[in-house]
């Protein structure tokens, strides 16, 4: 396929997609989307100089999903349906929040989301270093959540598939030693883990922020 037939668009699609494929964002690379198209290699270092820049490229395009929520709303409210929304983009984008931790926020589409977040906490009457403070602390639980969640995902189907014994047996060790050592928070812990779903998860802890923001608000 001749290279000005393929658009910046395009290759971005077909490198979501390929990612979507991959088992870790560093298995992604440019001749596995070249090989998505398919077009020669090269083609794609037409567009995009480097892998890094072609990531960039990819984060952009799943911050431009992510829509703001209603000014109108109390601060938490937007918080909520922002984070929400991230929360589901992420999730719908394998790998999405190990590819934002990979790139710089260097665009205008992902500064301008940041900005926006502060802002909404910034009009609600928090200082600037209180609502970047906030803004890291929300996406630091977000990111580091989903990704817990994609490795467990991972580390459930290898040993669901056996494919080793060594990792079966420290997951029933689990049960057993919480039992013997009559560890009762633990195994409530577990329970509840296992009774919630993902995007549960994260809103009960987005709602333990959110109650922390608001505590301090009113001291």
């Amino acid at each position: 396929m001749p290279k000005a037939k393929i658009s910046h668009s395009q290759i971005i699609q077909a490198s979501l997609e390929t990612l979507a494929k991959c088992q870790t964002l560093d298995a992604f690379s440019m001749r596995k989307v070249a090989a998505t198209l398919p077009v020669d290699v090269s083609t794609i270092y037409w567009h995009f100089e480097n892998k890094q820049a072609l990531l960039q490229a990819m984060a952009d395009e799943i911050a431009a999903q992510i829509t703001f929520p209603d000014s109108r709303l109390a601060w938490q409210q937007q918080l909520t349906q922002l984070f929400n929304t991230i929360f589901s983009v992420y999730v719908a984008h394998p790998h999405a929040a190990e590819l934002m931790l990979a790139t710089v926020p260097s665009s205008k589409i992902r500064l301008s989301l940041m900005n926006h977040t502060i802002s909404i906490l910034v009009t609600a009457g928090f200082s600037e270093q209180q609502s970047s403070e906030a803004m890291a602390t929300i996406n630091f639980f977000l990111t580091g959540l989903v990704i817990h969640l994609s490795r467990e995902y991972q580390l459930q189907n290898n040993v669901t598939n056996k494919q080793t014994s060594y990792l079966q047996k420290q997951v029933t060790k689990v049960p057993q030693i919480t039992h013997e050592e009559k560890l009762a928070h633990i195994q409530n812990a577990i329970q509840e883990h296992h009774s919630q779903s993902a995007k549960q998860q994260f809103e009960v802890g987005l709602k333990l922020i959110i109650k922390g923001l608001v505590s301090d608000q009113s001291h």
